[in-house]
């Protein structure tokens, strides 16, 4: 088996992302799944997907040609193109981190991460993390995203790949808690 970390740059990985996010969404899994593998909670389109880097790329794992995980990239200036659960925008912004509002830092938006079931457990976050850090800590201070927190073994990840939780908050949306977490890549 080898695994490669990259780029997304082609349709067809895209469309791996969408398949993979597929069969991970929330909507899609038994609560047994979702509490042994975690689960993803939005589903972007094939159009969104292609702006929300605003010109630069998702980073994926592959096996050969399958996209078996994805971290997505969401660079502010495509943050009102959401249609579902832009209301986190506002509150990162309004967060304060080492005495600065978060709207003052160049951070970017982690849009989504997920691993497939068959390759969990083989550091692939950590790693496609790794790659997502040093492909963009020049063009961004950190990064930043929330997780359900039914989704403990995605927290887990994020804690693990060297995130910290900044804020829990009520989403009455949603009508659950999460955490925001950041990884801030100036240190």
């Amino acid at each position: 088996m080898s695994i490669e970390i990259t780029k997304a740059k082609t349709e067809e990985e895209l469309q791996g992302i969408i398949a993979l996010q597929n069969r991970n969404l929330r909507d899609n899994l038994t609560q047994e799944e979702m509490d042994k593998q975690g689960f993803v909670t939005l589903a972007y389109d094939l159009d969104f997907l292609r702006a929300m880097p605003a010109g630069n790329h998702h980073i994926i794992a592959k096996d050969g040609e399958q996209v078996i995980g994805y971290v997505l990239l969401m660079d502010r200036s495509t943050n009102h193109m959401m249609k579902e659960g832009a209301g986190i925008f506002p509150i990162f912004h309004e967060l304060e981190y080492k005495g600065q509002k978060m709207k003052e830092v160049n951070y970017v938006s982690v849009g989504q991460v997920c691993v497939d079931k068959d390759y969990a457990g083989q550091g692939l976050l950590g790693r496609m993390y790794a790659h997502y850090r040093a492909s963009y800590k020049d063009l961004y201070e950190m990064a930043m995203t929330d997780i359900s927190y039914q989704n403990a073994r995605s927290l887990k990840g994020h804690l693990k790949a060297g995130f910290q939780v900044l804020k829990r908050f009520y989403e009455p949306d949603a009508e659950e808690m999460w955490d925001i977490v950041i990884w801030d890549w100036r240190e």
